[in-house]
């Protein structure tokens, strides 16, 4: 009789046991980083590279309006220290001048406004390591970037007497190779800023050859896990 009540007893207690884990909610799996992490910003390169653009014709001096953009970046991390970054930036200007205009023969110039509206757009990937623990307030981080550029300008004049409009293309190699630090402000979210060495293979010179548009850019702005 006693070996069945501790039969009983034990019984009782697996089952309940068994009955209780059931019932209770599973527990959140703990993730100890981010996945995915976005990035928006400004960005300033300094003073914007000079280049002759060649139109069909013609060519016009100018920069590639390097020196203001906007930047946009997604990573994903794999593990604390490492992840794999893709970024968007984009780069404009717009110069407002006038030309003189002949449509017949003798030349009678006439001034016309025209505008003259250079963009610069690099597409960049590549790790990003992070130096620090994330735990931290402030960490530091490095990544090497590369990618393309794409650059285009286009010219416009319009008057009484010519209406015109014309868009000069070109894609080249860009990187961007550098780091910077994030100091975190919230539980997901972090200012961030960085410098990079950032050349760029767009841009012709004076006798149409293909330059290197070199500088330093520095990114500012806003990183939300």
């Amino acid at each position: 009789m006693q070996r069945f009540h501790i039969l009983f007893i034990l019984t009782m207690l697996l089952t309940s046991s068994r009955s209780l884990a059931q019932t209770q909610p599973a527990q959140p799996h703990t993730v100890l980083f981010p996945r995915f992490e976005f990035f928006g910003g400004y960005l300033d390169t300094g003073e914007a590279p000079y280049s002759d653009f060649k139109f069909t014709g013609f060519s016009l001096p100018g920069d590639f309006g390097t020196h203001h953009g906007v930047v946009l970046a997604v990573l994903r991390n794999f593990n604390q220290r490492l992840g794999i970054k893709g970024e968007f930036s984009t780069h404009f200007q717009g110069e407002t001048f006038r030309v003189l205009v002949c449509t017949q023969t003798p030349c009678v110039p006439v001034a016309q406004t025209s505008n003259l509206n250079p963009r610069l757009y690099s597409f960049l990937g590549g790790p990003e390591v992070r130096l620090g623990n994330r735990s931290w307030r402030i960490a530091p981080f490095t990544h090497a970037l590369a990618g393309v550029a794409h650059a285009s300008a286009t010219f416009k004049t319009s008057g009484g007497v010519l209406n015109f409009s014309q868009t000069t293309t070109e894609t080249g190699l860009a990187m961007a190779l550098g780091g910077g630090v994030d100091v975190r402000v919230a539980r997901r979210f972090s200012l961030r800023t960085a410098v990079d060495f950032n050349p760029k293979w767009v841009g012709r010179d004076d006798a149409g050859a293909r330059q290197v548009q070199k500088g330093l850019r520095l990114v500012v702005g806003a990183l939300f896990h």
